[in-house]
């Protein structure tokens, strides 16, 4: 049965690609497509040696076709009086072996090495290559940064897709470090954005009015830089990428270091990242990533037969095991988690912080000793409890 739907899905998927193409004799899609590499192979060429150039740095799953093509660019590049050139590396939505970011960030120097100076524009998980790189490169010759819809903090998206590529043996290693609450985050996020102290830096995202519209890969919460002037624009996700060349305020940018008079608001939501680690210094490690995240705030950490629980588990990277997230929380609310990675079980009290000054706030904690069975004065952050009774 498997076996036939997914025959089915494959002649699906050749009818649609080949209908695509109906329009068109194939000699005039050869032709077009021998037009395009002749103007890819044109832009890669230094035509303003002299002026800084321009790296454009697509996300995952991308490639050059992320960004207008070729002619336009080229029309770009005599408008700016500057070299366009792309970076390009290895990614895709597929399991494989895709390398972890940290190896790329050292691809990414290697080709910035060839310039003195460069000016760079970054699409979704592109940005985080780049913060990436930055962070471990303080004697880089970055000048200009333009961030395209970039998921600061995570994407939904990279969840669904590191647990669909679990089941193989390769996975995807992009997918668990660009996964909200994942340690490659937690670690960049955690540095204030002092990897960009010294550059001009711009943050763009886009948001919609229209249901079911908008960017449905990266939300505002996500996009929202704390450490940058932001901007907004109405489209998806590719909107800003795609049309590249007809926005002013990226020209302006570019050419200027302009920032646009208008600024997009903070998000008005506010999200929570909790570690919680016990006194020898072992994180508490939750277990499923469906009941690790409370999605309102009607949501409820503890429900019946699905408990907020512990687990011991070792893996070559952290996907966000050891994060708990809640979405939309207010000051002075107060979460519980469940910890019955030991006996007596714990209730693990957790307090959200008064001042939430940006949307995604981080919380440390670190267990004291639980209290005894006995009954003696417990630890002000957790309390032994029954076993819960079953429903």
């Amino acid at each position: 049965m498997l076996h036939g739907l997914f025959r089915l899905f494959c002649l699906l998927s050749v009818a649609l690609t080949l209908s695509a193409c109906a329009g068109k004799h194939s000699a005039q899609v050869t032709q077009d497509l021998w037009l395009g590499w002749e103007d890819a192979d044109r832009l890669m060429q230094p035509d303003y040696p002299d002026a800084v150039p321009v790296l454009l740095v697509h996300g995952w799953n991308g490639s050059e076709f992320t960004w207008p093509d070729a002619k336009r660019l080229l029309a770009m590049e005599k408008r700016l009086g500057r070299d366009i050139v792309y970076f390009n590396y290895r990614t895709g939505a597929l399991p494989n072996r895709y390398p972890p970011l940290e190896a790329m960030e050292e691809h990414l120097e290697r080709y910035l090495k060839s310039f003195p100076q460069v000016d760079v524009v970054a699409h979704s998980m592109g940005g985080l290559l780049v913060r990436q790189y930055l962070a471990h490169h303080r004697g880089h010759n970055i000048r200009r940064l333009l961030l395209l819809s970039v998921p600061n903090y995570g994407t939904d998206a990279a969840s669904l897709l590191a647990e669909l590529a679990s089941v193989t043996s390769t996975g995807n290693v992009q997918a668990q470090e660009i996964q909200p609450g994942s340690d490659f985050l937690w670690q960049m996020n955690m540095l204030g954005g002092s990897e960009l102290d010294g550059i001009e830096v711009l943050n763009a995202y886009t948001t919609s009015q229209r249901r079911l519209a908008g960017d449905l890969v990266v939300d505002p919460v996500s996009a929202w830089l704390p450490w940058a002037p932001n901007v907004s624009v109405d489209g998806d996700h590719h909107t800003l990428p795609s049309s590249l060349d007809q926005f002013q305020f990226i020209f302006d940018f570019l050419q200027e270091g302009r920032i646009p008079e208008k600024l997009a608001e903070m998000p008005s939501r506010r999200d929570l990242w909790v570690r919680v680690q016990r006194g020898d210094g072992e994180p508490v490690v939750f277990s499923a990533a469906s009941v690790k995240r409370r999605h309102s705030p009607k949501g409820n950490w503890e429900k019946p037969g699905v408990v907020i629980c512990c687990d011991r588990r070792s893996s070559m990277y952290d996907d966000g095991a050891t994060t708990v997230i809640a979405d939309d929380v207010h000051p002075g609310e107060a979460l519980q988690l469940i910890d019955r990675s030991r006996s007596p079980i714990r209730a693990i009290e957790v307090n959200v912080p008064e001042n939430m000054d940006q949307p995604v706030v981080f919380v440390e904690k670190t267990l004291g000793p639980i209290a005894e069975p006995s009954g003696g004065p417990a630890a002000p952050d957790a309390t032994a409890m029954p076993e819960p009774v079953g429903p």
